[in-house]
């Protein structure tokens, strides 16, 4: 007689069973991947974008985030800082203005905010005004730069004397679609 070595087949391994897991985990893969993905791109970033043909660059960013422009005041030459607060997308508040000393073009009204002498022996304005963006023109004697922590871009180097750069809070896919050209 002829004796055959059969097995009992084993659910989980053998036939549609076993692809039925491979299935599961690749959907199980996939949806993390989406998922991640679309967390990425709906995060906020803080996006440099300048006019023409120069690339635009953004670092991360979140609601309640801080960051500042420092310059050289043009008529007092003098070192200056704006404060500013990431509310969310399209939402930034110029929260405070940090200088050294007082002179031509510096605010002197009530109007302008709350002034206050900072424990440094600067001078600062505390003013809370909502942007939805920030427009700035480059100019090499002001030497302007954006500072995120311990970040600093210098927007002379990145964009050139005299290009105008919109500073905004947004969805990293929108930045993707300006500087990618999408859509």
């Amino acid at each position: 007689t002829m004796t055959s070595k059969l097995q009992d087949r084993k659910p989980t391994q053998v036939g549609f069973r076993s692809f039925f897991k491979v299935k599961l985990y690749l959907s199980i893969f996939i949806l993390v991947a989406v998922a991640t993905f679309i967390w990425y791109a709906t995060a906020i970033v803080v996006s440099l974008n300048p006019e023409g043909e120069r690339e635009p660059i953004a670092f991360d960013s979140k609601v309640g985030d801080v960051w500042n422009i420092r310059f050289t005041h043009s008529v007092e030459k003098t070192p200056w800082e704006e404060f500013f607060t990431v509310n969310g997308v399209n939402d930034l508040t110029m929260t405070h203005t940090r200088f050294e000393s007082l002179g031509w073009g510096y605010p002197y009204s009530p109007n302008d905010g709350l002034f206050r002498r900072t424990d440094d022996n600067r001078f600062e304005l505390i003013m809370n005004r909502p942007y939805k963006q920030v427009d700035l023109r480059v100019a090499e004697q002001a030497m302007p730069c954006i500072v995120h922590y311990n970040d600093v871009y210098d927007l002379c180097a990145l964009f050139g004397h005299g290009s105008l750069v919109q500073v905004k809070a947004e969805y990293r896919y929108q930045y993707w679609q300006r500087k990618y050209d999408l859509f």
